[in-house]
């Protein structure tokens, strides 16, 4: 796990540190002594950090209030900066080569039960071994591979047909969505049904999904490690509704799939390949709400999407 990653890692999971102590962090996959450096410090730390964070400030004083976070990136900041901890890492990718940080591993500490992937959320799952869109949602619905787990309401899994030639693929949920545990429900989803309805198909003749299935705080878009950790979900969704076309709407997901394309303004309304699959970019709905100026593009994307999904070549 490379430094930028354990950083997320740890901010993400800070409610949880504060609460619980270090034990509760996954930093098992750090070699021993670079774990042993890293826990005792924190050890040391978080007391602090709790306690200057609770204690109410003097009257007159300008100094703000340091957080456990800022303490935390302090402390691995000069960890980093050490020299033994320099001597370490001084082979280029050492701690990549050895975690992926889509894995994700958290400790295996038997109190840590809500935390650790359970028996039904498996290191690979085939499309084979999820013989159906529910199994899947069944395997994968007590999911904790990242930070978003801890704060969701609901799995936002997908919704529709498991057999159709046209799959929707959004970025993640926003507050309807993870309210009701159903994707594009909001705003943005009310304008997606009347896009689909206007070529002519209904919102229930196609399968909807997002790439992260939990909602990233305050609707931001979802940081790579999050894309990474739910990947494994979205690939045996394609695997299992196997559609003829799939929709990205907007960067995130289109970038998620082909990350080295380039941004939606470019590439919108342009047919592209993704393995076995075609793909086709358009905007965003919520993009659509914000800038009505790009709604005549959007209609000339969308008017492709019937003739490409449902249309047989003679």
């Amino acid at each position: 796990m490379d430094y930028p990653t354990l950083l997320r890692h740890l901010e993400g999971n800070l409610r949880l540190l504060d609460a619980r102590g270090t034990k509760y962090i996954g930093l098992e996959s750090l070699e021993g002594e670079e774990l042993a450096e890293l826990k005792e410090g924190l050890k040391r730390l978080v007391p602090k950090a709790t306690k200057k964070t609770e204690a109410p400030q003097e009257q007159g004083s300008s100094r703000p209030r340091q957080k456990p976070a800022q303490m935390i990136r302090r402390f691995l900041d000069d960890q980093k900066s050490s020299q033994p901890f320099q001597k370490k890492i001084s082979k280029p990718g050492a701690f990549a080569e050895k975690t992926k940080p889509a894995e994700m591993p958290l400790n295996q500490d038997p109190n840590q039960a809500e935390l650790i992937p359970t028996e039904k959320e498996p290191e690979a799952v085939s499309a084979v071994e999820a013989g159906s869109l529910e199994e899947l949602r069944e395997l994968f619905k007590d999911c904790m591979r990242c930070p978003l787990g801890s704060g969701r309401n609901k799995l936002v899994f997908g919704h529709g047909i498991s057999q159709t030639p046209l799959m929707f693929i959004g970025e993640g949920p926003g507050a309807d969505e993870d309210a009701q545990g159903e994707p594009f429900v909001g705003r943005a989803g009310k304008l997606l049904t009347k896009m689909i309805h206007s070529i002519g198909i209904d919102r229930e003749d196609v399968y909807i999904t997002n790439v992260v299935k939990c909602r990233p705080p305050g609707n931001r878009n979802p940081e790579p490690v999050e894309v990474a950790s739910c990947m494994r979900i979205l690939e045996n969704q394609l695997k299992l509704v196997s559609p003829k076309l799939i929709v990205t709407l907007g960067n995130v997901p289109t970038r998620a799939l082909l990350p080295d394309i380039q941004g939606i303004t470019k590439v919108r309304g342009k047919p592209v390949q993704y393995k076995q699959w075609t793909m086709l970019p358009t905007f965003h709905p919520s993009y659509l709400l914000r800038n009505r100026t790009a709604m005549p593009l959007a209609w000339k994307d969308f008017r492709m999407i019937a003739s490409m999904a449902f249309e047989t070549a003679e």
